[in-house]
């Protein structure tokens, strides 16, 4: 009778060899999962400042008058509109330019857009400011 060994790996090697793939794979599995969300939220950020961007050249292609014939008998004006997945803000403030420089008759329109969504870490936004003016010609000097 001739009697043969077969080898193998015994149940305790198996478990070991588990046991090291597990701590190997669990921190390279995060990784991966953070790098995820640091993508994720780039895309979102670079989207939102896209349409902060569009919003606030839209804004700026209506000009000074167009934009204070909106405002008439307010001092500040606020308007949203949602764009799917974000929601886009204006905002429209008159500064007198008498707040900003003791100098000539005038005043300056802020301009702000903001874009904002919601994520796994909360709510998030991009907000884009300018100025426009009307009699800044005086000011020259200051600025």
């Amino acid at each position: 009778m001739l009697i043969t060994r077969e080898e193998g790996f015994s149940l305790l090697e198996v478990i070991a060899a588990v046991a090291v793939l597990g701590i190997i794979l669990v921190p390279a599995c995060s990784m991966l999962a953070g790098g995820r969300n640091a993508v994720l939220l780039g895309k979102h950020q670079t989207e939102a400042a896209t349409l902060a961007q569009d919003g606030m050249e839209t804004l700026k292609g209506y000009g000074y008058e167009q934009l204070r014939s909106l405002m008439v008998g307010r001092e500040e004006l606020e308007l949203e509109e949602k764009l799917g997945f974000y929601s886009r803000k204006y905002k429209l403030q008159i500064i007198p330019l008498e707040a900003v420089a003791a100098v000539g008759d005038g005043e300056i329109l802020f301009v702000q857009v903001m874009v904002s969504w919601s994520d796994v870490g909360g709510r998030r936004s991009v907000s884009l400011s300018s100025l426009l003016g009307r009699g800044l010609e005086s000011c020259e000097r200051f600025f």
